[in-house]
């Protein structure tokens, strides 16, 4: 077993917290790690899709019809078949979040605005 040191004041708060959800310390510690993990992973794919969205259309536009996969604002793979792509982004990126999302290119955008005849 690992020996970890901490605080007496946060030993008493994790406790407490522990307390008050009734389950013990490590499966209180263990459920905050994973949700740190999983709001982590969250915030990487939502700054990925901002990335991706920033771009110029025209860099988009390349790989209209696909999937793109993104990791660490960059292109890492794209390919028509979602699943297919999925399956090579997990075989070498493990468990790493990455953003797997269609590539859209430049569309176009109509915009009906009513007029108001009196």
């Amino acid at each position: 077993m690992a020996t970890l040191h901490i605080s007496e004041e946060l030993v008493g708060d994790i406790k407490e917290e522990a307390a008050l959800r009734g389950i013990s310390v490590e499966e209180y510690l263990r459920s905050a790690v994973k949700r740190a993990r999983q709001l982590n992973a969250r915030q990487k794919i939502e700054r990925e899709q901002a990335w991706w969205l920033a771009l110029p259309l025209n860099k988009r536009a390349r790989y209209e019809g696909e999937f793109v996969a993104i990791h660490n604002k960059k292109i890492i793979d794209h390919d028509k078949d979602k699943t297919a792509l999925y399956r090579r982004t997990r075989e070498k990126y493990g468990k790493t979040p990455v953003l797997v999302m269609p590539a859209e290119g430049a569309r176009e955008i109509h915009i009906y605005s009513p007029r108001i005849i009196r």
